[in-house]
């Protein structure tokens, strides 16, 4: 099941937006498949000695914004005591209302063997993979959880990257 009818249900008819053209070949995704690390040559991302690209992706940051606002309204009388004077009697009753709206960000997801690096103009992100605390796969997206942050990247086979970091823990410990 896929992240958007997860946050809307099965009643979400912008299912255009749920697909993300992938970029990484289909030979890495099918080693991926089988249990092998590939090895992604790029050129866009800064690596340290040692440190090896296993996964790089089109990839989408969903983040969710509230806003509150108060609706309601107001009973009463006003009374003119004289010009310039009145007083008024009733009340004024608010409700708080919280809207919740969902901000996308389109960038580059590139996993490696230290490092999950999101690059966006925006809202672009670098952790140490021995920061990652939770991985939840969904079919086209992967919920990231380091300590009590928690990010939710859309891309094309969310159970490919949950792999690769699933490899990439089990070869670290």
């Amino acid at each position: 099941m896929g992240l958007l009818s997860d946050l809307f249900g099965n009643n979400n008819k912008n299912n255009g937006d749920e697909s993300i053209p992938a970029i990484m070949p289909s030979g890495a995704i099918d080693q991926i498949r089988r249990g092998i690390l590939p090895t992604m040559n790029t050129n866009q991302l800064m690596m340290t000695n040692g440190e090896v690209c296993h996964f790089a992706e089109r990839a989408i940051r969903v983040t969710e914004k509230k806003t509150k606002h108060y609706e309601g309204g107001s009973q009463g009388v006003s009374i003119r005591v004289m010009k310039g004077v009145t007083y008024r009697t009733g009340r004024h009753k608010g409700v708080p209302v919280e809207d919740i709206s969902y901000i996308k960000t389109k960038g580059l997801l590139y996993v490696t063997n230290k490092r999950i690096v999101f690059v966006a103009d925006g809202q672009g992100f670098e952790k140490k993979f021995k920061t990652l605390t939770a991985c939840v796969p969904y079919s086209n997206a992967i919920k990231l959880q380091f300590g009590n942050t928690t990010m939710t990247l859309m891309v094309p086979d969310g159970n490919a990257a949950n792999m690769v970091i699933t490899m990439i823990s089990q070869s670290t410990t």
